[in-house]
Order: C-alpha cells, then structure tokens, then sequence
C-alpha cells in the first residue's frame, strides 16, 4: 500500500482540481467502490416511475441488500490474503503468480456462490425462476468486484478504476431513466448488466498488467498457514459490519419486513445506517490520501535509519514523533468524523424523502452516526496496525467489535425500538478504546517490533 498512497498523494500537488478530485474520488473506489456503485445504482432505478405499492422495487432492494452482505463476507479474507500475496510479489519485482491469484480467488468465490447463493434462491425464496438467476448472477457480480479492488490497487491502476466505475455508474443512471413501471427481473437485469461493464474494464486493466498465462503459485498455501491472521481478520471485520443487521432482520419485535419467502430486512434500520456508515467515506479518503502517507513516510524513516545503524537517542525521537502524529490524526479525524456526522443529521432533515427516511427513522440515524463516528476511528487504528504487519492486535479490535456488535444488539432488542442501534454504538466505542490503546502500546515497542516481531529471518 505503500506506493499506492504515495501515487495518490502525489495527485494533489499536481495544482489543479481535477488532481485534487481524481485523488480522493480513486481513494474512495479503492476503498468502497462496489458499496459506492449500489448506491448509485439504487438511486438510478429509484428514477424509473412504478404506480402502486412498487413491490418489484422492494423486492429489487432486498435481493441487493442480501447479496452485498454475502459478497463482502466471502470475499474479505480472500482479498485480504490475496491482496498481501501480489503486493508482496509486486514489491519484490515479480508478477509471475499475480494472475493465478486472481484466478484462484475467483474460482473460489464461484464455488462458494454455487453451494450457498444458489440452493439459498433456488429453494428458500418464492421468486421466479429467471429472476432466481439473475439474484444469483448479482451475488457474484458484486463480489467480483471486490476481488478486482485490491490486485488494481496493488499497481496503481487508478484510471482503470475510475473508469470501470464511472461507466458503470453511468450505465445504470441511463437504464433507471427509461425504465417505466419495472418488474424484478428487469430492475435486477440492468444492474447486473452495468455491474458486469465494471467488471470487465477493471479485468481488462488485470490482464493488460498480469497477462493471462497461469504460473502456480504454490507458496500461496505456506503464506496461508503463516498469516492465517489476515483472513480471519478479513472476515470478522466484514461480520462486524453486517451481524447487527442480520440479528435485526430475524430477531426485532417490530419493524421487519419479509419479500420472496426468504428475503428479510428492517428498512428502518437498514436505511439509517447504510446512509451513516456511508457519510463515512469522504473522511476514509483523506486518512488514506494523508494520514497512511506520512505515517508511511515516517515508518520508513525510521526503518531507514535502523539500516544505517542511527544511535538510540535520533530512533527515539523517531519513533517520538510517528507516536505524536498517530495521536494528533487520530484526534483531528475523529472531530472530522463529528463534523460529518452533525451535517448530515442537519442535511437529512432537509433532505428526508430524497434519502428515503421516514421521521421514525430519525433516532436511529442520530445513533446509528455516533457509531459511525466512533467505528471508523477504530477501523483506522486497525488499518496502521496492519501497516506495521501487526496481525494479532489488528484482529482483535475487529473481533472485539464483532463479539460485542452480536451480544449488545441481541440483548438491548427487548428494550424496544428506543434502542436499536445502541448495541452497535456501544461496541464501535469500547472497539475505538481498544484500539486506540493498542496503536499506543505497540508504537512504543517499534525497536522490539523491528528487530524481533518482524525479523523473517529470525
């Protein structure tokens, strides 16, 4: 990731707007590209006009919404581990087993798909038989997508990604404006067709960089064994995003909402914080554009310094000043967060219907954006922890996180809608604590980390 934020970086000082734009808008593609691209999908066939209860777009929604949830699931460990894999073999000067990367965690995804998607449309909803297929080609459309994330980024193949998403984007903006009383399987249709466009730009910027030719890469199984933390990470940090979600569609009192036999969700609930966790994104962008920058840069530094055998006192004052600036961002991020988070209660009053938010929806906006606050400060501690390879702490934020996300939700649902999204809140706070104590602790044991935690050869 280290080239990556610099390349980034280096966007903003070219002194023109666009470089400015294209840095943060490549920063959060990169980040949220397919969460991006639903949005804007939905969006773009909410255009299309239905008469009466628009059953067809709740059912749209709810397949869309179950997909996103499995897609970022499965595929979370496999890029986390696939990703580390080629950046590693791009670091070192090879692209040999790039490709077969991407394969394996393609052909992987696409059995997992087969054995969970599929029986799961074919025989639990009453949807019909074309439009059980297009729900199972979507599933595997968003999660492509994710899979595609981190091998672009790992050689900075920024216009790839924006152009893979802006034509995608554009795609579905233009078939939701001709679309007139749409059926499921129409509305599912066009957003498979517009995410396969995606797709297939941003695996035309793989092949063009990787080539097609399929050198196996048996040391993939030994860096599985080695850094089995990475996919166990990957995936307790996508449950942690969804597990309130799924207790809330199967276990709340009130509120829920059941399409197709099978297809549970709480648009109240859903809603508030699909919408919180996404006002998130513009502050993710200039923590990955600035903050991961420096705090590389000074990493380096010190690693530098090592190498030339710098006396105690000068790496001291190093590893002085990367704690000073993890402190000073952390705080700066986190009152941008507050920022975000008490403009969009004010834009969301304004702007209610345009958002699909209904008044009742609004206390659990207001909660569901304090744990946006406080999530996100704690999945940034978690990311500069990962960025000095320090696996084990790293998941523990986010299995704390998961852990206290399914306990607190489950517990506080008998207490009412008064206190949905409590449990959530609760446990991004005592995840930031953690984390944030953890980032403290680990930066003041860099030498041992240096010498004794990171030493391959040791």
């Amino acid at each position: 990731m280290i080239n990556v934020n610099v390349t980034i970086e280096a966007m903003t000082r070219r002194g023109s707007l666009s470089g400015v734009f294209g840095a943060y808008l490549y920063a959060a593609l990169l980040v949220a590209g397919p969460w991006i691209f639903t949005v804007v999908g939905l969006l773009g066939v909410s255009m299309g006009r239905c008469e009466g209860t628009c059953a067809d777009l709740t059912v749209f929604r709810s397949v869309v919404i179950h997909n996103s949830m499995y897609a970022l699931v499965v595929t979370c460990p496999l890029a986390f581990l696939s990703g580390r894999y080629v950046s590693e073999q791009l670091h070192g000067g090879s692209t040999e087993g790039a490709f077969f990367a991407l394969v394996l965690s393609l052909i992987v995804f696409g059995l997992l798909t087969l054995g969970i998607v599929a029986p799961f449309y074919m025989f639990a909803t009453t949807l019909d038989p074309a439009e059980k297929v297009a729900s199972i080609q979507n599933a595997a459309m968003i999660g492509c997508s994710w899979l595609l994330i981190p091998f672009l980024g790992a050689f900075r193949a920024y216009n790839t990604v924006l152009i893979g998403f802006g034509s995608g984007a554009a795609s579905m903006l233009v078939i939701g404006s001709f679309l007139r009383d749409p059926q499921a399987l129409s509305l599912l249709l066009g957003f498979n067709g517009s995410f396969a466009i995606t797709n297939l730009i941003l695996l035309s910027g793989l092949v063009r960089r990787f080539g097609t030719t399929l050198s196996l890469a048996p040391e993939l199984g030994v860096r599985l064994s080695r850094l089995w933390e990475l996919p166990v990470a990957g995936a307790a940090y996508a449950l942690g995003l969804w597990i309130d979600k799924f207790i809330m569609w199967h276990s709340a009192p009130s509120g829920r909402l059941v399409v197709a036999g099978a297809l549970r969700t709480m648009p109240s609930y859903d809603t508030a914080t699909f919408w919180a966790q996404l006002s998130s994104i513009p502050v993710i962008a200039v923590f990955f554009v600035h903050v991961e920058t420096r705090f590389s840069s000074l990493v380096r530094t010190y690693h530098k310094r090592m190498q030339d055998r710098a006396s105690l006192r000068e790496l001291n004052e190093i590893v002085g000043r990367i704690g000073n600036y993890v402190r000073s961002s952390m705080l700066g991020l986190f009152a941008a967060l507050v920022a975000v988070a008490a403009m969009m209660i004010m834009f969301s009053l304004a702007f209610m219907t345009e958002l699909g938010l209904q008044p009742d929806y609004m206390g659990i906006l207001r909660v569901a954006l304090c744990s946006m606050t406080f999530y996100t400060s704690a999945m940034f501690c978690f990311t500069l922890l990962l960025y000095l390879d320090l696996r084990r702490p790293a998941l523990l934020i986010v299995s704390t996180f998961l852990a206290l996300n399914a306990v607190l939700t489950f517990v506080l649902l008998p207490f009412g809608p008064d206190f949905y999204g409590y449990g959530n809140m609760i446990a991004a706070t005592v995840s930031l604590l953690v984390g944030f104590g953890l980032i403290v602790r680990e930066l003041s044991w860099l030498h041992y980390h240096a010498f004794i935690t990171n030493n391959s050869s040791l």
